[in-house]
């Protein structure tokens, strides 16, 4: 949703976070899957994550703003959630990444709220067109 406001070059590290986010629970959901495609559109990016990125050492420093931290956490829980289902590697990983910008408990649970409230409105607008 808010994904217009990176630069670019947060743009390509976020599809590398949120690939390296869809393959740590081990399954490819079809849920995930969508998802990153989708990204990969809405991020006007054609080419697959850099895969030496995805697997090396996390790398955040991309996101030097508390805007930027913001929106790829909020699209990271996103990802997480789209098949209704946290797991632990997901949880850990989500943990890192808001222990290293310094959010607290409470400032992830709000964003998981939202998240997960966007998603259950994304499934609204999806019935209303009929493509549910």
């Amino acid at each position: 949703m808010f994904l217009h406001l990176l630069t670019e070059p947060q743009k390509t590290a976020f599809l590398v976070l949120a690939q390296r986010i869809s393959m740590a629970d081990g399954e490819d959901s079809m849920s995930e899957l969508d998802h990153i495609e989708d990204l990969k559109k809405r991020l006007n990016i054609t080419a697959p994550p850099d895969m030496a990125a995805v697997l090396g050492e996390l790398d955040l420093s991309a996101f030097d703003t508390r805007q930027s931290q913001v929106i790829i956490l909020l699209e990271l829980l996103s990802i997480v959630y789209a098949d209704n289902y946290l797991h632990e590697a997901e949880s850990s990983l989500i943990g890192d990444v808001a222990a290293t910008f310094s959010f607290d408990q409470e400032d992830l649970n709000a964003m998981a709220e939202w998240a997960m409230a966007s998603l259950d409105l994304i499934k609204r607008g999806e019935a209303l067109m009929g493509r549910s």
